[in-house]
Formats: C-alpha cells, structure tokens, sequence
C-alpha cells in the first residue's frame, strides 16, 4: 500500500490536533500587526501527564498550559510560560497598562539593553569591555532567566542529572577554514573564553558502540545516510535506513521514491545557470524553487519540517529560497558542490548552547554563577540572580522586567536620552539611558519602540515569525530504539516528526559508558506548520494552534505516539518516561519572505533598514542576519554595542 502525497503532507505538516482555529482573527491581528490572541483559558488542567515526578506534576509553574519546568533554575522558565506570555500579550500587543509616568525615572544609566538572549548578553559582555570609567549599563530581561532560547530543562531520572537544550543547540567548532564572514566573531569570542576547540566523547558500551549516534538532534534530519535511521511508515511499519538504497522498499510510489532520492542528492540543478544566483534565490519562495525544479508537493511536504526546525519555523512556502540556502537545501546550491554539513565540525553541550552564553555571564560577572571557572562548573553551577543586579556593578541584569514602552526625550534627531518602561512583578518602572539597544526580535520591537521613522516600520514588517515547541521527553533507557536497530527516527504521521538519541562529548560530566540501557533525554524539535496559508498568515496562525493546546494534552500525544512506534521493541511510557518538559516558542524564528535579502520594488532591504536604528536606539538581534543562530547574535550583539557605545 503506497503514502499518497496527501497522507504524508496532513501528518507531517500537522503535527497537533487542538481547537479549531477562526481565521478572521488571525487576519484581524495581522491587519494590526499583532498576531492571534492567546486564549489561555481554554486550557483545561485534567489529563495523564508525565509531569514532576513527584507533587503537583505542573510545579513549579501550578499552570496547567505551561506544565512542568524540571529541575534547577531553569523549572520557572521553560520556554515561553503562561505568566511571560500573558505579560507580553497584555501589556506590550494590547497596550492594556494604565497612562505611562512620562518623563520621570527611578534611575538613570548610560546604556539600556531590552533583552537577555545571546545578543543581549554579547552587547552586555563588549560593554563592560570597553565601557569607560563610571559608564553603566542595565539590561532588561522579561524572562526569569537569562538566555533568550539558550536556555536548558534540567531532568532528575532516578538520581542522574539531564540536561537537554530548550532552543538554541549545536555550534559550529572554529576549525582552520571556516574562519571569516558571519562567523568569524563567534570564533573570536570561543577563543576568547578559552572554551575548548577539540572535544573527545563518551565511551559507547552494550550494543550503543554498534550504532551510528549523532553528535547533535540536527546531523540524522541533514544527512539521513550517515546515521542508523528508521523510518516509521504507520500501518506499514519500519524501514531502516532506507535512504541508503534510494527509499526502494519504502510504501512510497516509485516516482516518489526517485523524486525523493533525486532532491537528497541535489540531482537536479537551476541555480548553476543562474549570473547572480543568490539575487535570483531571492526573487521567490523555496516552494516555488522546488516546483521549478520539477518536484511534486511531496517533497515540499517532506522538507517542511526540518525547514521549520532548522531555521525558520514555517513551510517552503513561506521563506525566501535565498534563506534555504542557509541551511544548503537541495536546488540551492550547485548539484557539483558536495553540502557543507559533510565536513564541519559542531559541538553540542548538555543542555546545548547553553553552556556558551552562560561562559560570557561568568566572564562579565564571575559571581553570577556558583562554583569555578571549569566548563562543568559554568555550565551546571547554580545562578545568583542578586550578584547579576547588585548595586554598583558595571552592568548590572535584571529579569522578570518586560520592557513595555521606549521613548526619546524628545524628538530622535536631537534628543540626548531615551525613557524606557518596565513592567515587573505587576508594576511600572521607567530607567532613562542615552542610549538604548533592542535585542528583542523585531515582533516586539515595533510594539515597544514608540517613535519609529515610517521607514523603520515599514521594514519591520517585513520580519514574519513561525513558531516551534520543544519537546524534552526523559527516558530512563533508549533499549526500545536500540532493538530496532537505531539511534535515530523519521515519521509522518501524528506528534512531531523526528527524535536522535544524542552521543555526548565527554566534558566531566556522565562520563561513564553510555549504553542503550543509560537515560536519556530525547529532544522533538516540533514544527508547528500551515503551509497552504500565505507567508504572512503561516506564523500566527500556527502560533494560535501552539498556544490553544495544553500541558496534559501535549503529554497525551507524546506518550500515544511513543507507544504506537515502540511498543513493539519493548517501550513502555509508564515504565519509560521519566519527566516531560515543554518549550513553546511563539516566535522561534525569523523566516526571510522573499526580497528580504536584497529589497525590491526598489526599496532596500530590511534588514538595512533596521540595522541603521534612528536617534539613541539600536537594533541589534540575529534576525538581522537572516536567520537566527548563536553566531549571528553575537555578531549583531557586538555591533550594536559599539554603536550604541558611539552615542554615549
């Protein structure tokens, strides 16, 4: 019995069952600029959860929509929660806080920053280089924690400490030819840290030492030959790695098969005969580049979830081709040019990029976190949250504060200051700076940032965002995988699409030798995708569809889809799991729509637009690359320090 286009396309790109969604609101809040609402209260709190292994299975959040956080100083922050959701939506789209205190501040600092991810903290950490005698800085951080999506869940499986990435996973290694462009500041900053730039990994026993094991969740999605992959086909059961004879003993047609084996080995090639190939990727979607090169609908529906996971968080549909190429998508490059995924080298820590931003945290403030200056120690030790925002620190991190409202002090061409409101645990607070930087993403920039140039608005209406929700599921073994004879899983129907036992580098911590019987935290990058709406309607649609769905009902389909691929290899939930952890980002990325690279209509491109700020404001996020990573953060996170440095 052969997949028809429409069954792998309803599976893969529909990943969640939830309520149905009223299109008029979405096309109403796009029409304003704010997305869906978030209805919350449809969120029932009964169900069979796999939540804190002990107690109340939400704590410690008590919401039935946010569920368990884990462990650690990261169980209030485990993605987007209910409280940071219902704050942003509130008081930041809705504008529902009383009239402002106009012209008044508690305080007054040379340099505002408005965000704790990786680009607020670089800005942070160039600031406290290069500031001068007596200059200070705040920044402000709406999350509980730092980190922006590097963050991690922390997991107690039966006395073993698991970490698991919430978001920003997976660095590149500064290896001798990679050097230059985009990358080159992260490489300065890995340098700078003293971070390692070899690593060896943990030894593999009990049949593990049998089977290819990522170094990453990404490498099995990118190159489905080089792992021990299964495919799982519903009704018609596994194939083992079947890219590696072309997909022929899969249920898919034989034109699927050959259309399939054609695109992962970039067979077919436009973009050679192209004079300016990257300006001409940029003139459509990747949806309609694949269609040029002759593809069926299949494969869009194929590639959309690791288009949306990997960088951009909504279908072929609804992303400029020129971005795809950022990930060297099949017809992006040229058929002769072999993918640079073959030959790089990346690192993925426990808790994935974590470990890197809390690196630039110990070096600015080394009392900011507990314990050494050892890797392990940086990485695990606990936060103290009052030495990040003691008075008299150069720059001084406060959290819980959602910037709500950024003014000049005057008009922008002339002001000397900026105003900048905050709204934390449920009350205003104004700081003034002469300079402000936005590390937030531009969907909330253009709601805090009061008096924007026309020009400026325009552009930022050209960052559309697609959602994705991060699954951490802790197992107590992997043995039903290992059964199978794999390490790593594709499927096409019901929750997410894809789970990669990971192979840890051996840095000091769970050392000993992993084996199919050791636990485990399976990470389901989880696309959330709409891919017949238009670019623009993609994001907020299917970030209604994320935020209508609750703890207990996500959990229901973790555990049903678990138990339908291995009951049969020897998985039990009950006796398996031991935590489920969940991140929703409503806004995980950004997703380039086309002539976002290079402009049209004659006018410039976004990204240019924005990166030249107005009066004392910067902008300074990894958006403004193109697609949002650790690497372009630190890059924007740089420059906008030393531009915003400029103006003090």
């Amino acid at each position: 019995m052969s997949k028809s286009d429409k069954d792998i396309r309803g599976s893969a790109t529909q990943p969640h069952s939830g309520p149905s969604v009223d299109r008029r609101k979405f096309l109403g809040g796009i029409a304003a600029g704010a997305g869906g609402p978030l209805l919350l209260s449809a969120c029932g709190g009964s169900g069979s959860g796999s939540g804190g292994p002990q107690g109340d299975k939400y704590a410690p959040s008590g919401s039935s929509w946010t569920g368990y956080g884990g462990e650690g100083d990261y169980a209030t922050a485990n993605g987007n929660t209910e409280a940071v959701v219902n704050n942003a939506h509130g008081a930041i789209r809705d504008r529902t806080w009383p009239d402002l205190p106009k012209g008044t501040a508690e305080e007054t600092v040379d340099l505002i920053i408005v965000g704790g991810g990786f680009s607020g903290i670089t800005a942070a950490y160039e600031f406290s280089k290069n500031a001068k005698g007596g200059q200070t800085a705040l920044l402000l951080e709406n999350h509980p924690v730092p980190g922006g999506e590097a963050k991690y869940n922390e997991f107690d499986v039966d006395g073993q400490t698991l970490y698991a990435p919430q978001g920003s996973n997976d660095a590149l290694l500064p290896l001798p030819g990679y050097e230059g462009g985009r990358y080159q500041t992260f490489f300065e900053y890995w340098k700078e840290l003293g971070l390692p730039e070899h690593y060896d990994y943990v030894p593999l026993a009990g049949g593990a030492e049998k089977l290819k094991l990522a170094e990453n969740e990404y490498m099995p999605m990118l190159l489905p030959k080089a792992y021990e992959l299964g495919f799982f086909f519903g009704k018609d059961g596994w194939r083992i790695n079947p890219a590696r004879n072309d997909f022929k003993d899969t249920p898919w047609t034989p034109e699927q098969q050959q259309e399939l084996a054609d695109f992962l080995n970039n067979s077919r090639d436009l973009v050679s005969e192209q004079s300016d190939p990257d300006r001409w990727l940029d003139t459509m979607t990747y949806a309609e580049l694949l269609e040029k090169l002759g593809y069926s609908k299949f494969i869009q529906d194929y590639i959309n979830p690791l288009l949306s996971v990997g960088n951009f968080g909504v279908a072929a549909s609804g992303v400029s081709a020129l971005g795809a190429k950022r990930l060297t998508l099949p017809g992006t490059i040229p058929s002769s040019q072999a993918p640079r995924f073959d030959d790089v080298a990346t690192i993925s820590f426990p808790g994935g990029n974590t470990w890197i931003l809390r690196s630039f945290l110990k070096r600015m403030l080394p009392k900011a976190i507990a314990g050494g200056t050892d890797l392990v120690s940086v990485g695990t030790g606990a936060l103290d949250f009052a030495a990040m925002d003691r008075p008299g620190n150069k720059v001084r991190l406060r959290f819980g504060a959602t910037a709500i409202d950024v003014s000049h002090d005057g008009d922008p061409a002339s002001a000397k200051s900026v105003l900048v409101t905050y709204m934390r645990d449920g009350k205003l607070h104004s700081v003034r700076g002469k300079a402000v930087i936005m590390a937030t993403g531009q969907w909330v920039n253009k709601h805090i940032v009061q008096d924007m140039p026309e020009e400026l608005v325009e552009a930022s209406s050209q960052f559309h965002y697609g959602p994705v929700l991060t699954a951490n599921v802790a197992v107590r073994n992997w043995r039903f995988l290992s059964n199978l004879g794999i390490s790593s899983a594709r499927w096409f129907d019901g929750f997410s699409w894809h789970l990669a036992v990971k192979h840890d580098p051996a840095v000091g911590l769970n050392d000993k030798p992993f084996t199919p019987d050791s636990p485990t935290v399976l990470t389901l990058y989880t696309p959330v995708l709409v891919p017949d709406a238009d670019l623009v309607a993609q994001g907020p649609i299917a970030r209604q569809q994320m935020f209508d769905t609750d703890y207990d009902t996500y959990v229901a389909q973790i555990r049903e889809q678990m138990t339908k691929m291995f009951a049969d290899s020897g998985f039990n939930a009950d006796r398996d799991i031991a935590g489920i952890v969940l991140n929703r980002w409503g806004h995980a990325y950004m997703a380039p729509p086309p002539g976002w690279f290079f402009g049209k209509d004659g006018k410039p491109a976004p990204q240019e637009v924005v990166r030249k700020g107005f009066g004392r404001v910067v902008y300074a996020h990894s958006e403004l690359q193109g697609n949002q990573n650790a690497a372009h953060a630190t890059l924007e996170g740089k420059r906008g320090a030393h531009d915003a440095l400029a103006l003090l």
